[in-house]
């Protein structure tokens, strides 16, 4: 009975030690953290953003484009080149390998940069609420002024980086729109000179000009003609055929038939320089200059319009709450972590019991 209450106190002994020593780290030796916190909102100033975040809103989507800035924002704020420049700033490294932190936390000497990076992220709380479109930032220290002051040099880093994105991308869009626009102003004048050369060539400045005064010609023509047959076949009548009259009449009537087929075959027919086919071939270049005088229009709008993006600050960062000052240590949370210890612990004391009595019971 004695062995059975020893070999019973030494399991207590044990997970009692357990509990001893897991409470004894998490409520006294590991490193308290004090979290500074802030909120932030990316908008986007530009008018077509704004129209299409109204938009989306009203579908429910949410604004896409502030999404796209909150994760690249995110994904700033956890790269590599943010650690280097708080580092510089704050030596993070030498301090993530002090002994300001416990024992089981700190990094070894020879850490790598990776699990620098690694133990920053871990210090670094992100988390972007799609609802509202506020991006929560927070940062972990052993100082709480430390924590301040990193977190506050994290916002003025996010939003240099925004606007200096910003910027790249409206000068690359700007490098665009030049050639673009240069492209465009050369066929614009490409298209003046072939219209130019065309009118010097045919010695007309408006060929449906000219055919309508044609056509208006030959149906005058046509008339005088109607005219003088009615008045030949009136005049025959009484007159003879061989008659002086008649005889100047018939070649009056021959002269304006051939002035009709000679305006006829200017206006159209075989001929290469007949009339239509000028008309045609100038409605043509007409048309093209006129095309591609509307692109230089847009292409020169649209230059006009990047030049002032790339001046103006397009994405806005705005604070809703500044970085605080932590009055009291965030990490561990020491009466979650207490009971957390006393129920697991409890919880394994009952099942090693119960395994304990199980295994004897079947030895016996």
């Amino acid at each position: 009975m004695s062995k059975k209450l020893k070999k019973f106190s030494k399991m207590q002994l044990f997970f009692l030690s357990l509990f001893v020593v897991l409470n004894l780290y998490f409520l006294v030796i590991k490193s308290e953290l004090y979290e500074s916190k802030t909120a932030l909102l990316v908008k986007d100033m530009s008018s077509s953003s704004t129209n299409s975040s109204i938009g989306l809103s009203l579908l429910g989507m949410g604004a896409s484009s502030q999404v796209q800035d909150s994760k690249v924002v995110e994904e700033y704020l956890k790269s590599f080149d943010i650690y280097k420049r708080l580092d510089e700033k704050f030596g993070l490294s030498e301090h993530y390998k002090s002994k300001k932190l416990d024992f089981i936390e700190r990094l070894a000497q020879d850490a790598t940069q990776e699990d620098f990076l690694e133990f920053y992220n871990s210090r670094l709380h992100v988390s972007f609420d799609e609802a509202s479109s506020i991006l929560h930032i927070a940062f972990s220290h052993v100082e709480p002024q430390k924590a301040k002051e990193i977190l506050e040099f994290l916002v003025l880093e996010v939003e240099g980086q925004i606007n200096e994105l910003n910027r790249k991308n409206a000068q690359r869009q700007l490098a665009f729109i030049e050639q673009e626009y240069a492209k465009a102003k050369i066929k614009m004048n490409n298209s003046s000179k072939m219209l130019e050369e065309h009118q010097n060539t045919n010695l007309v400045l408006d060929p449906a000009t000219q055919a309508s005064a044609t056509t208006g010609v030959i149906s005058q023509l046509e008339a005088t003609l109607t005219q003088k047959k009615i008045q030949y076949a009136t005049m025959l009548g009484y007159l003879n055929e061989e008659s002086y009259e008649l005889k100047a009449l018939q070649k009056e009537m021959d002269e304006i038939e051939k002035s009709i087929a000679s305006q006829k075959k200017e206006l159209s027919g075989t001929s290469k320089d007949r009339l239509n086919k000028t008309m045609f071939e100038h409605e043509k270049l007409k048309l093209q200059l006129e095309f591609d005088t509307e692109v230089y229009k847009n292409a020169l709008l649209q230059l006009e319009t990047t030049k002032i993006d790339v001046s103006k600050e397009a994405k806005m960062l705005s604070i809703i709450s500044k970085p605080n000052l932590p009055d009291g240590y965030t990490y561990p949370n020491k009466p979650k972590m207490f009971i957390t210890i006393f129920i697991v612990m409890l919880l394994m004391y009952g099942i090693f019991s119960m395994l304990n009595s199980i295994i004897k019971d079947h030895k016996e």
